[in-house]
């Protein structure tokens, strides 16, 4: 039995747009917080947590393609400091969970938009 070639693009076609939801979902959050351990932390504590992974989801998700390279710079350093600062917070636990994907990307895509 032949087919068409009508019948196998509309089924190749089919397949792409059935496909591309998947690829179209959202986005894993690449700062996420441990809430057993978030809730020991008193409340300046938190709000701070909270504050380091609204700002490092900014920068996840920036578009760092139009920064000269002073701003990229300051953007590795911002990245750094924010690390640092978010490991204090660990204390007694892990708190905040970091994606190292994330933080492997975000400092590459810097390294090499240089």
């Amino acid at each position: 039995m032949k087919t068409s070639p009508k019948a196998t693009m509309l089924a190749l076609a089919a397949s792409i747009l059935l496909s591309t939801s998947t690829f179209a979902s959202e986005p894993k959050p690449n700062f996420r917080i441990n809430e057993e351990n978030f809730a020991k932390l008193n409340a300046q504590e938190q709000e701070r947590v909270l504050e380091i992974g609204a700002r490092w989801d900014a920068i996840a998700n920036m578009d760092r393609s139009g920064l000269d390279r002073a701003d990229r710079k300051e953007l590795r350093a911002e990245v750094k400091a924010l690390r640092a600062e978010a490991k204090t917070y660990d204390r007694g636990g892990t708190t905040i969970y970091l994606s190292t994907a994330a933080i492997i990307i975000i400092i590459l895509l810097l390294i090499i938009i240089l």
